[in-house]
């Protein structure tokens, strides 16, 4: 595998083709990560440096470089470089001035990026991808609020992931959303995707259910105060039992909206909480590529498959795809559903 380093303007500098250990883990909701381990030669120390970019030619995703690290060992010095993929920098910005909107998700997570990193306090080459005509509508009010954060929970709240795509011949980074393909058994309109033993297509699987911090049920409070505070509430039971969370929603002001629009923002911030609370419900496991499930060909990152192992049946979105290549072998492991949040918070609004 060539991996292909570029400054930050997109000019090219080099090749790394040879390194101990690759990690590429990416991600349908947020920016995805990588680790790269390889010998600390002269030309791998000048290519791997803060700030520069790493490119794969079979991946739309690329990396910038945060940090190196360089270690002697028996074998020889090494050099460790680690960071996150392209996205990741719009997490330097910040949406100001306020935003009111109401249409579609997609052209709200354009719109945060571009008055935000684009058209005002643009960050570097970037610019705006296609537009896809992706249905899920929303309706919100931020003011100060980080703009990857908010990309983050408009993609949770709307099953739209996002990501910038580096383009070597026009020099550019372009931001883009796009959504996976239904591909579990039980849609009949493409053929499915099972990830089982009855197929030998997955090895050292693991499933986790945890629903310590569920919610399903949730009030929204605007601005007001006592009997006059406007309140919505939000109810994703369908049939369970209630599981209530208390949303503090003051800081969206009502101003010249109408009811039924502020209501509607009200709404949207109950969603993207209720997002935050899901139940944890994934299945990993190393994914053995077949004739007929082979990586990149039938599935991808974002595309929704099926699992099933001990008895449990998930159909769900995959969130996460971790590639590992070490000593010559290549592991894939793709996440099914909604993962343990690394950092677990329990804590609610008030």
């Amino acid at each position: 595998m060539d991996l292909y380093i570029y400054n930050p303007k997109i000019e090219g500098l080099g090749v790394v083709d040879t390194f101990s250990s690759f990690r590429w883990r990416r991600k349908f909701f947020e920016p995805g990560e990588f680790e790269l381990h390889c010998k600390a030669s002269t030309e791998n120390l000048t290519l791997l440096r803060p700030g520069n970019i790493i490119h794969r030619l079979d991946r739309k995703e690329a990396g910038k470089i945060e940090g190196i690290a360089i270690n002697g060992t028996d074998n020889g010095d090494e050099i460790s470089a680690t960071g996150r993929f392209l996205s990741s920098q719009l997490v330097d910005r910040i949406i100001t001035p306020t935003i009111n909107f109401s249409g579609t998700t997609e052209n709200a997570m354009r719109k945060i990026v571009s008055d935000n990193a684009i058209t005002a306090r643009p960050i570097d080459l970037l610019g705006l991808g296609a537009l896809n005509g992706f249905t899920p509508v929303t309706s919100f009010q931020a003011t100060g609020k980080n703009v990857l954060t908010t990309l983050t929970a408009l993609a949770k709240s709307s099953n739209i992931g996002y990501r910038t795509r580096l383009d070597v011949p026009n020099k550019a980074l372009i931001f883009e959303t796009y959504q996976g393909t239904d591909k579990s058994v039980t849609q009949t309109a493409r053929p499915y995707v099972l990830f089982s033993d009855r197929f030998n297509n997955i090895a050292n699987p693991t499933y986790t259910l945890n629903g310590t911090a569920y919610k399903n049920y949730a009030y929204v409070a605007g601005e007001g105060e006592g009997i006059a505070r406007i309140i919505v509430i939000v109810d994703r039971t369908n049939g369970e039992p209630r599981r209530e969370l208390w949303v503090d929603a003051r800081d969206l002001q009502k101003g010249e909206l109408s009811d039924t629009d502020y209501k509607a923002q009200l709404t949207q911030r109950g969603l993207e909480k209720l997002a935050e609370c899901a139940a944890v419900e994934s299945f990993e496991a190393d994914a053995v590529d077949t004739a007929n499930f082979e990586y990149l060909t039938d599935w991808d990152l974002g595309d929704t498959v099926s699992f099933e192992k001990w008895g449990v049946l998930l159909n769900r979105r995959v969130t996460e795809v971790e590639e590992i290549y070490e000593n010559g072998v290549k592991t894939v492991t793709p996440v099914c559903g909604n993962p343990l949040p690394e950092t677990l918070d329990l804590g609610s609004d008030t």
